[in-house]
């Protein structure tokens, strides 16, 4: 009997290493969207004043609990939300080879792989032009604001 325990929970030991090993990605779902950071950049997912906050090697990414749908652990080689993300946002437009964006913050761009290709601090607006970029879909985020941008 002792033995068939021990065996059992061996089992269990290998089988749940091996499904760590397949995760690739924390996969966020909240308000109809989805983002997927690859786990090898997170540092921490910590609950701070009514915000879920992933610290990753790139800075911190925060989502309201009261409109967090779900969280999981995915296993796709490639995650990406590209797909899901908006073409605009209200504070951050892109139109003629140029991003308008309103505000303060920190503005990142993305390249389809994950790739940080710009990034700029923006005080109270700005004009920046992506012209200087390869034609394709890059991810542009700034602040709690993600959108996709095709060029």
């Amino acid at each position: 009997m002792k033995a068939k325990n021990i065996l059992a929970a061996l089992l269990l030991m290998i089988g749940s290493n091996m499904m760590a090993e397949e995760t690739k990605a924390l996969t966020i779902s909240y308000s109809g969207t989805e983002q997927s950071i690859p786990l090898p950049i997170v540092k921490r997912i910590t609950f701070e004043d009514g915000y879920v906050v992933v610290s990753t090697a790139e800075g911190k990414h925060s989502y309201p609990i009261s409109v967090l749908e779900k969280m999981t652990f995915t296993t796709v080689d490639d995650p990406t939300a590209i797909e899901a993300l908006p073409e605009q946002a209200e504070n951050v437009v892109y139109k003629n080879g140029t991003l308008s964006v309103k505000g303060n913050g920190l503005l990142r761009v993305y390249s389809t792989s994950g790739a940080l290709v710009s990034i700029a601090q923006v005080a109270e607006g700005a004009n920046i032009s992506l012209n200087g970029l390869p034609a394709g879909v890059y991810v542009v985020r700034m602040g709690d604001k993600t959108i996709k941008v095709k060029k």
